[in-house]
């Protein structure tokens, strides 16, 4: 059994209804410091309130673009993240253009592009700001996770993260375990995030060899 603390230390606190209310969002930010978690991770229109909220914390802000579909330009993708930046985000969440899969070449301008933009700005804690990269692997076979992977290691995004919560597969600790190969084979430091579907402390902690964070739902995080 993981030490309760240790675990809380690798969540993204998430609350990402879009029906959320300022006052749920204050809420989250003030449970998500006495619990001491990485991040809460909120929709974008809730930035600048996490942001205040936080302020004086080291729990960090973290944020969706192109969610959860993924389909958005680059462009678009750009201008999400640029403004999410500006409104206080100190971590990004981007949905990869799954739907292009075959066309890596595209992928890897998106990741690149990205990229580029995140590390080119400061978080609250004096880094680059963190980009991790949604793929939903649970829509995908072992070989196209194994591909992500090795997309994301390219590119030097700073984590590979499993899924949205949005589709019928999450987490999956089979593709977590793909991912895992193919960075410790390359020798990347590239991290991964597990998160869909995580909800019971024996069901986290199978997955705790393998990755550096946890998204969870803040009232599954609440009844632990």
């Amino acid at each position: 059994m993981p030490n309760k603390t240790s675990l809380q230390k690798l969540i993204d606190y998430t609350l990402l209804n879009p029906s959320a209310t300022n006052q749920e969002i204050i809420d989250l930010c003030k449970n998500a410091q006495k619990l001491e978690v990485a991040s809460v991770c909120i929709t974008p229109d809730k930035v600048r309130i996490a942001k205040q909220e936080l302020e004086n914390s080291k729990v960090l802000v973290c944020t969706v673009v192109s969610f959860p579909s993924g389909e958005n330009t680059i462009e678009e993708k750009v201008k999400e993240t640029k403004e999410a930046i500006q409104n206080g985000a100190d971590e990004i969440d981007v949905v990869i253009n799954y739907k292009k899969l075959n066309d890596e070449t595209y992928l890897v301008r998106e990741l690149n592009t990205l990229r580029e933009l995140c590390h080119a700005n400061i978080n609250k804690i004096g880094h680059p700001v963190t980009l991790k990269v949604i793929v939903e692997s649970g829509l995908h076979s072992l070989d196209e996770t194994a591909l992500y992977t090795k997309l994301c290691i390219q590119t030097k995004v700073d984590y590979i993260k499993t899924s949205t919560g949005k589709v019928a597969v999450g987490a999956e600790l089979e593709k977590v375990k793909v991912m895992y190969h193919e960075i410790q084979k390359e020798k990347s430091p590239l991290k991964i995030k597990a998160s869909g579907g995580l909800r019971d402390i024996a069901q986290i902690e199978t997955y705790l060899p393998y990755v550096q964070r946890l998204g969870i739902g803040y009232q599954a995080v609440d009844s632990f």
